[in-house]
């Protein structure tokens, strides 16, 4: 199955809500509407930008859901960070995770970043929580 994967539109935004309230991260719909405004908006490049990626099927269903950004850690250096990874389908767990692993990945090397580290599900791992201790999967990245 073919997947468009990449960063989140402005009409997709609502239905991408439903993975995040399904994974029971501490955000409500405006929460995560002003969240991913802020993406939106941004006029200049940042140093850390938080992108929302979508994964959706033919259909228009959106299936799975990353937030990344690049960082630096003590430990493994130059990361691309992702403190939410949802993948929501009966179907095709495999199809979409690769989908989405595929952009990050390139994300990553696009960053020279040496890792990616996805965060086990954790609400309080939310990217506006603030600092929080990394934990979860490491992915060496191939530069």
């Amino acid at each position: 199955m073919a997947y468009l994967v990449g960063r989140i539109k402005r009409h997709q935004v609502d239905h991408a809500y439903r993975l995040i309230e399904a994974v029971d991260y501490p955000v409500d719909l405006e929460q995560w509407r002003s969240f991913c405004n802020r993406q939106f908006n941004r006029r200049f490049i940042s140093s850390s930008p938080r992108d929302v990626i979508t994964v959706e099927n033919p259909l228009g269903y959106i299936q799975g859901l990353s937030i990344a950004y690049p960082g630096n850690d003590a430990g493994y250096g130059h990361i691309l960070d992702v403190p939410v990874f949802v993948v929501a389908t009966v179907s095709d767990t495999a199809g979409v995770s690769k989908a989405l692993m595929g952009y990050l990945m390139a994300m990553a090397r696009a960053d020279n970043c040496r890792y990616i580290i996805v965060a086990s599900i954790d609400p309080g791992l939310w990217p506006d929580n603030g600092p929080n201790p990394r934990n979860g999967v490491v992915i060496p990245v191939a530069l």
